[in-house]
């Protein structure tokens, strides 16, 4: 057992090093109205004292920061950061942290709001709470999940993280100071591209998924992800080979490549990184019109979802400023304001 154990917090240490270097190499863009700042988590190891998992609170403050990361309305502190801060200052908080040491820590960090909490034992169950402190008001909500003894921790894990990032989408506006939003860009997207004249669009990128031993083979998530989006702001998305394209008048090829790779594994789960690189370019001339390129994680209970989600997570986010770029550029079209008219060609 001990040396299970220790193979995890091995494998944690690898996947924290690749989440460092993934967001070193992502772009520097500055926040825009259809790019929000977003809200600020830091996420501190939880504290435990639950039998046989000596390592278990390390382990939640991972994987939230894997389901957080790449989560559009969220922009989370890295790790490595908070415990190089924590360190110049000679803290060592635990999962019991109170509201005016969180103000500190936040300010340290500069987080808005601060995720910790506790992993028990109590009778035959085990109990996971998580604290969601603001570190401006000292508001406080707070998260639990529970589960018999012998139960997959993993799943209770897991459980916890999509309860926390769903409790920060409902209360982290109000934890927070009011000039604080988490709106989702793509609505107001869609509205200034309806006044637009739209180019019809093709998305054509290759994925793959680079396992520890096999190369597994999984379905097109940034294609879907990034027509679905397209689809919703009224461009006409064309699928199918040149021949259909020039048939069918496309002047505007979004393409690209994602992959997603295996970073550790927590306990039961896995985490896996995705980075996805994508360019717009002109059918006819070939001018690229934009590029950018994004890297998210994500965490599951199987290798392959993990490296879908997390190819999902960069292809919206990505998709969020490739339509932010279209808003911007594209000329208007005076037959959108007429009455049964549309901004597509």
């Amino acid at each position: 057992m001990n040396r299970i154990w220790l193979f995890i917090v091995l494998a944690m240490g690898v996947a924290t090093a690749l989440a460092v270097i993934a967001e070193a190499d992502q772009p520097q863009t500055k926040p825009t109205s259809a790019n929000p700042p977003g809200l600020t988590v830091a996420i501190l190891d939880f504290e435990t004292d639950t039998p046989g998992a000596p390592d278990l609170g390390s382990q939640i403050s991972e994987t939230l920061s894997a389901t957080l990361s790449g989560e559009p309305g969220f922009t989370l502190v890295d790790r490595a950061e908070i415990s190089k801060v924590l360190s110049e200052h000679s803290m060592n908080l635990s999962g019991l942290m109170n509201p005016n040491d969180a103000i500190k820590v936040g300010k340290l960090v500069g987080a808005k709001i601060l995720v910790t909490g506790r992993a028990f034992a109590l009778d035959k169950q085990v109990f996971i709470t998580a604290k969601l402190i603001s570190t401006e008001t000292s508001l406080v909500q707070g998260v639990l999940v529970r589960g018999d003894k012998d139960a997959d921790l993993a799943s209770l894990v897991l459980s916890l993280s999509d309860k926390v990032a769903a409790k920060l989408r409902e209360t982290g506006p109000q934890l927070v100071a009011a000039d604080d939003t988490m709106t989702d860009p793509l609505p107001a997207l869609k509205e200034r591209l309806s006044k637009l004249k739209l180019p019809k669009v093709t998305v054509q990128v290759t994925e793959r998924h680079i396992a520890a031993l096999l190369a597994v083979r999984i379905d097109p998530a940034v294609d879907t992800e990034l027509q679905q989006m397209l689809t919703q702001c009224g461009f006409t998305v064309i699928d199918g080979d040149e021949t259909q394209q020039v048939e069918a008048g496309v002047s505007v090829v979004i393409s690209g490549e994602g992959f997603s790779e295996y970073a550790a594994r927590i306990g039961n789960l896995v985490s896996c990184i995705g980075r996805v690189e994508i360019k717009v370019t002109d059918r006819k001339t070939g001018e690229v019109l934009f590029s950018d390129r994004q890297t998210a994680r994500a965490v599951d209970l199987a290798e392959n979802t993990a490296g879908k989600t997390a190819l999902q997570k960069a292809a919206h986010a990505l998709g969020i400023r490739i339509l932010s770029h279209f808003a911007d550029t594209l000329p208007p079209n005076e037959a959108a304001t007429q009455p049964g008219k549309s901004g597509a060609e």
